[in-house]
């Protein structure tokens, strides 16, 4: 029963933030199947980084008696090849789409993308190693995957909308990869100082997560972009309302 209810948990809270982020889009209505893409990359990516990690990394070298700079070289790796399997492929889709125009769609898409590699890895870790995992992971990793990839959207959104190249969000990837592979060696190992620390990460960029969303959301508000503000755009349809009609041209309803 207890772990039923912690399937039920991870399905919840997975499903409550992608409602969340797409509830409160107030710009252009997303293509619906544009935002499964995304989730169908993450799982994608989640299976593309196992096998990779296999082939690349030693399983003992991720156990803590390896040695801690055995340990934290493997957990970096293993950081930096978990983002760009999340990262990378839907970047490449979506960057060039018209649709793609907003800086809440960095985050929007991205995260999704975050939660399509983290739910079935919650799910099967709790599945294969029993409640007392799920308990763990429950604190740990509900939004791990999808704040620290939505961050990364956000800051690749908003170079395309400063017009500057997309090269520039390499560092954030770098950093972000950095970050993964911290918080992954603080778990691995048997010290609760790093254990403490991997909690701060994870804490932290779940605040992150929801603090870029709201400055996202205002920075479309600024440009126009949102139903909020200068009413860009319907937020019953989501038709162009260019001339800020109080009632959208296209169903009629109030803008």
């Amino acid at each position: 029963m207890l772990l039923f209810l912690l399937l039920l948990f991870f399905v919840g809270v997975a499903g409550g933030l992608a409602w969340f982020l797409i509830a409160h889009d107030h710009g252009e209505k997303e293509p619906v199947g544009m935002l499964w893409l995304a989730v169908i990359l993450g799982v994608a990516g989640g299976i593309a980084a196992a096998y990779l990690e296999s082939w690349l990394i030693d399983s003992q070298a991720l156990l803590p008696s390896s040695g801690t700079m055995t340990l934290l070289t493997a957990t970096l790796i293993v950081g930096a090849i978990e983002e760009a399997c999340k990262f990378i492929p839907l970047a490449v889709i979506i960057y060039h789409k018209r649709y793609f125009n907003e800086h809440t769609d960095g985050i929007i898409y991205f995260a999704l993308a975050g939660l399509g590699f983290g739910l079935p890895e919650n799910i099967l870790y709790t599945v294969q190693y029993g409640a007392k995992t799920g308990l763990t992971r429950i604190v740990l990793t509900p939004l791990f995957h999808a704040a620290i990839t939505g961050i990364v959207g956000f800051f690749l959104i908003k170079r395309k909308l400063d017009g500057k190249s997309w090269f520039g969000v390499i560092p954030i990837l770098i950093i972000a990869m950095a970050l993964h592979g911290l918080y992954d060696f603080g778990l691995s190992t048997n010290s609760a100082i790093f254990a403490a620390l991997s909690v701060l990460i994870t804490l932290a960029l779940s605040a992150a997560l929801f603090t870029f969303y709201v400055r996202a959301t205002e920075l479309d508000q600024d440009r126009g972009l949102s139903t909020v503000g200068h009413n860009a755009f319907c937020r019953s349809c989501g038709a162009a309302n260019p001339k800020h009609h109080l009632y959208c041209t296209t169903c009629g309803k109030s803008a």
